[in-house]
């Protein structure tokens, strides 16, 4: 008789995310919010005047009118009127100005 360690078809994926993380899953397990262990971005809007992005990796396109920011999980695009950078941190960018659309693309 054979010994060793048998994987049952389909029992490593139970409430696994796709493209989750070992930080991440750890995270969900001892219910952590997962931007605090992750690379997920957190994106916060603060009326329609700012916005608050955490955990990106840069700055894609620059306009008045749109700003295009790079994260591990996609582009994040803002649009609206008078758009500018109020603050910027290796962590965290704040977008200001006239906000009236925030697209994910994956």
């Amino acid at each position: 008789m054979k010994r060793g360690i048998y994987r049952i078809k389909g029992a490593g994926n139970k409430g696994k995310e796709p493209g989750e993380s070992l930080g991440e899953r750890l995270a969900r397990l001892f219910e952590i919010p997962g931007e605090v262990c992750g690379n997920r971005p957190k994106v916060t809007a603060i009326g329609r005047g700012e916005v608050l992005i955490e955990n990106f990796k840069g700055i894609m396109d620059f306009q008045s009118n749109m700003i295009r920011i790079n994260t591990n999980n996609g582009i994040i695009k803002v649009t609206g009127e008078g758009l500018n950078i109020r603050e910027i941190t290796n962590e965290e960018i704040i977008i200001g100005g006239k906000i009236s659309n925030i697209d994910y693309d994956a």
